[in-house]
């Protein structure tokens, strides 16, 4: 049986890192890369954790094969790692209760398949799916499991993020500094496959919160697509444009930190002096920003631990399938100081 010393001598990586990432340590941080890394080599070596061993598995009984579909293609992954960063915590999880994963990929058709000939025991589907591409899902297994999307519910289980807490903390914060002209920048449309008046869902509830506040004002909801080149002209235009200045942004994605942060820096406005920023998700394109960001923390690894619960129970039969729906947490940076007089 494959030990933590066979794969450090495989991948280079310290044991204690390895055994961190493989138990899923929440407070290390290494690159995404850096996980897939640890997974590839454990899969590859056949090593098994000490939580699917005590199981009583046997040697010989093969794992359960799921599929992992992601809704972004390689490139824009690079662009926004929050799905490379979900795609690893869904691995460990697995990892951690003795089941194989493997990756779908879109064929010359837009049908997501597997490789090799081998059935799949379930598929977690990351992000938003047109029909065609769930059909597909369907003709491989009726166990399908969406993480951050919910297509429809009352035929699949799904695990998304609590986006109505988040934009809550996020507004909360910047009401009680003192904040009225407060800007959204994202897209308004989650990625269907048309753009038939589905509301993102932050953008449903930033709006309908500072229209309970009595503070919500159009001209400040900017409609950008999810990345830094994006973020960047569609802000920079903005700010040419605007002739009162908000006093606070929210972006809706971390992937547009770069871009917005730029914009911002072009028109001589500083953090949090001149405007206050708050972004979503919280991966290190926020935490490693300059100035770091006061941002909203998507919990990834609880995300992955529901979809693997939800897998269970709907591998065990369980009739009526459910949305889990996790906390998002407020994580303070210092980006956010009550406006100027």
């Amino acid at each position: 049986m494959a030990t933590l010393k066979d794969i450090a001598a495989a991948t280079g990586i310290s044991i204690s890192t390895i055994s961190r990432v493989l138990n899923q340590d929440g407070s290390i941080s290494v690159t995404p890369q850096t996980q897939q890394k640890i997974l590839d080599a454990a899969k590859a070596l056949g090593y098994r954790t000490v939580r699917s061993r005590s199981r009583g598995e046997g040697e010989h009984t093969a794992a359960l094969r799921m599929g992992i579909a992601q809704m972004f293609e390689s490139e824009q992954v690079l662009q926004d790692p929050y799905y490379l960063y979900m795609k690893n915590a869904l691995e460990q999880v697995c990892f951690s209760q003795g089941m194989e994963t493997t990756p779908l990929f879109r064929n010359s058709q837009g049908c997501f398949v597997p490789q090799g000939d081998r059935p799949l025991d379930g598929i977690f589907a990351i992000g938003s799916f047109t029909k065609q591409e769930i059909h597909s899902f369907q003709r491989l297994t009726q166990h399908i499991v969406f993480v951050d999307s919910t297509p429809d519910d009352e035929r699949y289980f799904s695990a998304v993020p609590n986006f109505h807490l988040g934009l809550r903390q996020t507004l909360t914060h910047l009401l009680e500094a003192g904040h009225r002209r407060i800007s959204f920048l994202g897209s308004h449309f989650t990625l269907q496959e048309t753009h038939d008046l589905q509301l993102d869902p932050r953008l449903y509830y930033f709006r309908h919160h500072l229209q309970d506040a009595g503070c919500y004002c159009p001209d400040l909801v900017l409609d950008c697509e999810m990345n830094s080149p994006s973020a960047y002209q569609v802000l920079r235009q903005a700010l040419s444009q605007w002739e009162t200045l908000p006093t606070a942004l929210f972006l809706s994605s971390d992937a547009m930190v770069q871009g917005a942060l730029r914009a911002l820096d072009e028109a001589g406005l500083s953090i949090p002096g001149h405007i206050s920023v708050i972004a979503f998700n919280d991966t290190p394109l926020s935490q490693n920003a300059t100035p770091p960001l006061t941002a909203i923390r998507v919990l990834q690894h609880e995300l992955a631990v529901a979809a693997v619960t939800s897998m269970q129970l709907s591998r065990s039969g369980t009739e009526h399938p459910f949305k889990t729906v996790v906390p998002c947490v407020y994580v303070d940076r210092g980006s956010v100081c009550p406006p100027r007089a």
